[in-house]
């Protein structure tokens, strides 16, 4: 099954509406703008992964829900979505390299052990 723009556009305004939020206050928890929301809901920009996994987590609800994959809400466990984080994990090191105190040798050290170690992590 494929990313379905509409049905995640279609289930975000769902969320917002079940939860009484305002697109404004969904940007915020997630720290983006209320035109970023408007486009999503209206189909006109698809999210990157890392929004999506903030907005299901603002939600509550699973991943696979949210990008219309399942019809099931419920986040089975919290070890569910474990490469993700390790992604967003990896991610925010690679944005650490121009806002640090770590040097560029240091981060990429942290890289590749986290790299070389990723079975052993998600598997912890």
């Amino acid at each position: 099954m494929d990313f379905n723009v509409e049905k995640f556009s279609y289930r975000l305004t769902v969320l917002l509406d079940e939860n009484n939020m305002s697109q404004t206050q969904l940007a915020k928890k997630i720290g983006t703008s209320n035109v970023t929301i408007c486009r999503y809901l209206t189909c006109e920009r698809v999210p990157r992964l890392d929004v999506v996994t903030k907005i299901a987590s603002v939600f509550n609800v699973s991943l696979d829900y949210l990008l219309g994959l399942s019809n099931d809400k419920s986040i089975d466990a919290p070890n569910e979505n474990l490469d993700v984080n390790f992604a967003l994990l990896i991610n925010k090191l690679y944005c650490l390299e121009e806002n640090s105190h770590l040097s560029k040798s240091q981060i990429e050290l942290l890289k590749k052990i986290l790299l070389a170690n990723k079975d052993f992590i998600l598997s912890a």
